[in-house]
């Protein structure tokens, strides 16, 4: 799968060799109507463009945008000036992570196979399933988006012409979310073939995963609970659920679920993990972030005395301390023994897991407690809290439904610490002031948002820079 899938990637790139990124130099969209679309194997190129540009917004976007600047890292004290920025609350508008041209070229190729795949012709189920991968994708990148940098420019149409206006205001979020995000998903549920189980492209269960995600972020809460009942409960138990993890063999199934391994097939625990290929579409940053001789980040102590005694997924299975009071999460994503510099390295194209089932458990734990059904929010909790080694949860655990949430978000902390979901986990349910005011002083409502890229703001004046910055 992953050779014929960097096939296609290497054909995409003579393509496009002279193609200008969407909103930079030549807005005009890198897939044109005229030179392209005319086949189903020119639908299917196009479509693996999307994940092309995806997998490039990704890393380093789901740590930078997702996780790093909440609690669970410290900075190198060299050579990490953007992340050390985030960390410590202090985001300039050149940084890096600030800047969204990544993302608008996901939703730039993916308006373009939403506009053409209908007109060419192929099998019905081919056409459907594609077209909902490009659904998916264009409400996953404007998701990110739209959490970043709150009301963001809107473009559902693909820019093939300068004259149709491509520098744009920014739309209110919430316009998104009502009239793209949340479409789109919904199309992509009813289209996807449910049949399909590959990990590294959009499936039924992915579409589920996000659905739920996004609506944990607006607070449906009910939406939450009904997809859970009524899409993913109904999902083949044999293809997905939660990985039955026992004491005995523990570190070496919880770490399949990242490790990837070309002769087995991933745990049914992982639902969507992006692929990357040095030879393909090139490597990711994870080694870069998190295990090179010198990381972006170390772990900070807080996250690692968050982990009881009996917790499996504590020390030897996630980290290395390597002195100096410094910490790498070296070990969660890669084999014991792994040489990540000097002669006989490994790649930094790892592939990256961006959700998986025990995501969908804890946002429906989130949303049982939001929903005052207290004892089901405990046992959902209990579900990865349990295989993990600890001793489970009860009721008189507790005096509130925040108690309880908080000790869902600390959950999601020690399950998730490198995947991207603590900062995100921090805005949805308001407590990024209440943890970050102690360690960087963070208190301004209006910082909770990034800055947008002065480069975007130089380019296009119909936009306004987020108040804050």
């Amino acid at each position: 799968m992953k050779s014929k899938y960097y096939t296609i990637i290497l054909t995409l790139s003579l393509l496009c060799a002279s193609c200008s990124d969407f909103l930079t130099e030549e807005p005009i969209s890198d897939l044109t109507a005229g030179s392209f679309w005319k086949t189903d194997k020119d639908a299917e190129v196009g479509i693996v463009a999307i994940y092309s540009a995806f997998s490039k917004a990704i890393s380093p976007g789901m740590w930078d945008w997702g996780e790093l600047r909440a609690d669970n890292y410290i900075p190198h004290d060299k050579d990490a000036f953007d992340q050390k920025e985030m960390i410590y609350n202090n985001i300039q508008v050149d940084n890096q992570a600030a800047l969204w041209t990544n993302l608008y070229s996901v939703i730039s190729r993916a308006n373009a196979a939403i506009k053409y795949i209908p007109r060419i012709t192929m099998t019905p189920n081919k056409k459907n399933n594609l077209q909902a991968e490009a659904y998916a994708l264009r409400a996953w990148a404007y998701f990110y988006c739209v959490r970043v940098w709150g009301d963001v420019p809107l473009y559902t149409e693909p820019i093939e012409e300068i004259s149709q206006g491509i520098y744009r205001e920014r739309t209110d979020k919430n316009i998104i979310f009502q009239e793209v995000i949340l479409p789109d998903l919904e199309k992509a549920y009813y289209l996807i073939d449910k049949t399909s189980t590959v990990r590294t492209r959009i499936n039924v269960a992915t579409i589920c995963a996000l659905t739920m995600d996004v609506n944990a972020w607006l607070h449906d809460y009910e939406k939450v609970v009904s997809t859970m009942k009524e899409k993913v409960q109904i999902l083949n138990k044999r293809n997905w659920g939660l990985s039955a993890l026992t004491p005995e063999t523990f570190a070496k199934d919880w770490r399949a679920i990242f490790i990837e391994d070309n002769q087995a097939e991933p745990p049914i625990e992982v639902i969507f993990k992006l692929a990357y290929d040095q030879l393909g579409n090139g490597e990711n940053q994870s080694i870069n972030y998190f295990a090179s001789s010198q990381p972006r980040v170390f772990l900070s102590d807080k996250i690692k005395g968050m982990y009881g005694i009996l917790d499996k997924r504590f020390g030897s299975t996630q980290w290395e301390d390597i002195g100096e009071g410094k910490t790498q999460l070296k070990k969660k994503f890669w084999p014991d023994g792994t040489i990540f510099v000097g002669t006989g390295r490994v790649y930094s194209d790892n592939d990256l897991v961006l959700y998986r089932y025990a995501d969908i458990v804890l946002l429906y734990a989130e949303a049982l407690n939001a929903l005052d059904r207290t004892p089901e929010a405990i046992t959902e909790l209990n579900r990865t809290r349990t295989r993990s080694g600890e001793n489970p949860f009860y009721a008189s655990d507790f005096v509130s439904s925040d108690e309880i949430l908080d000790a869902i978000l600390e959950e999601r902390q020690k399950e998730f610490v490198g995947e991207g979901k603590r900062w995100f986990d921090l805005v949805r349910c308001n407590r990024w002031q209440e943890v970050m005011e102690p360690i960087n002083g963070m208190n301004d409502e209006r910082k909770v948002l990034f800055p947008i890229h002065r480069d975007h703001i130089n380019q296009n004046l119909n936009l306004k820079q987020n108040p804050g910055y």
